[in-house]
């Protein structure tokens, strides 16, 4: 049985593939991990399954992980300082040991094109590039924004403070990236060299606050309409004028998603309306939580 190397499985895209991966049980799934002892990590193991923790500042740490494995799943984690390092040993690593299929988690070029930089999206962008340059048989994913991320973006009065105004925003649900994955390793030879940017809704912000009061009435849920500059003044967590200047890209028409690929990919691909009504309850817990802390 071929093995699939998947980096990140402590992380919600890497766990999503892993766990699609070891239900179709067409491959032998090597999930690779950064922190054991993390939730998703011992999610993994209490499934039975053998994960192996890997040092990405460990260029023989990385080459031991692919060692044997065909198939590799790749998501660099957003670090300012070491991202685009950590990818270039990834690819190499892969290069080395001839993986067949690799399947990277990219990004659009936003400081290539828009002026501005949004690292989390560049590093990711120049990591493709720097695979397309040793040839690697890779696919690229690209996702947009993730039903998940929603929830953390409404604050306790059910506004919602993300800058996008009147422009319809891509999204899907990270768990559905499993699903895409398998496919794309499943059908190797119809994806390798291709961009895949994938989605399964389209929304504006004020769009997806009335769903959510839909079914989660009576709570209620409006667009806060704020701009791009007092998202990043008001917000506190790093990369804050990254993420600014992210949503402007995207305000400019750049995202470019392909809902009808994504279906493809994946048939039980999600409306924001489907997967608010079929987690309901976890939705309304996330969101009481957050208004007590």
């Amino acid at each position: 049985m071929e093995i699939v190397t998947v980096f990140g499985a402590d992380g919600p895209e890497g766990h999503s593939v892993a766990l699609m991966l070891l239900q179709m049980g067409t491959f032998k799934v090597r999930p690779l991990v950064t922190d054991p002892n993390s939730d998703l990590a011992q999610k993994l193991q209490a499934m039975g399954t053998e994960i192996v923790t890997v040092d990405l500042d460990s260029p023989s740490s990385i080459q031991e992980a692919l060692k044997g494995a065909s198939r590799c799943y790749a998501r660099t984690i957003t670090d300012f300082s070491k991202e685009i390092q950590y990818g270039y040993r990834i690819a190499n690593a892969c290069k080395e040991n001839n993986i067949k299929h690799v399947v990277f988690h990219g990004s659009h070029h936003v400081h290539r094109r828009f002026g501005l930089p949004a690292r989390h999206m560049d590093a990711k962008a120049c990591i493709n590039d720097y695979m397309n340059e040793l040839g690697l048989p890779k696919t690229e994913i690209i996702t947009p924004y993730y039903y998940e991320n929603l929830l953390t973006a409404i604050q306790p009065t059910g506004s919602n403070s993300i800058p996008m105004g009147e422009t319809a925003m891509d999204s899907m649900s990270v768990k559905q990236v499993g699903s895409i994955v398998a496919s794309l390793f499943q059908n190797s030879q119809t994806w390798i060299g291709k961009s895949c940017p994938v989605s399964t809704e389209r929304l504006t912000i004020e769009e997806y606050a009335c769903i959510l009061t839909q079914f989660l009435y009576p709570k209620q849920f409006k667009d806060a309409r704020i701009s791009v500059k007092t998202f990043v003044d008001s917000s506190t967590i790093p990369g804050s004028q990254d993420l600014g200047n992210m949503f402007q890209f995207w305000k400019k028409g750049s995202q470019k998603m392909n809902i009808a690929m994504t279906a493809t990919l994946c048939p039980e691909i999600k409306t924001f309306n489907q997967w608010v009504a079929e987690n309901k309850e976890s939705i309304i817990s996330s969101l009481e939580k957050k208004s007590t802390m």
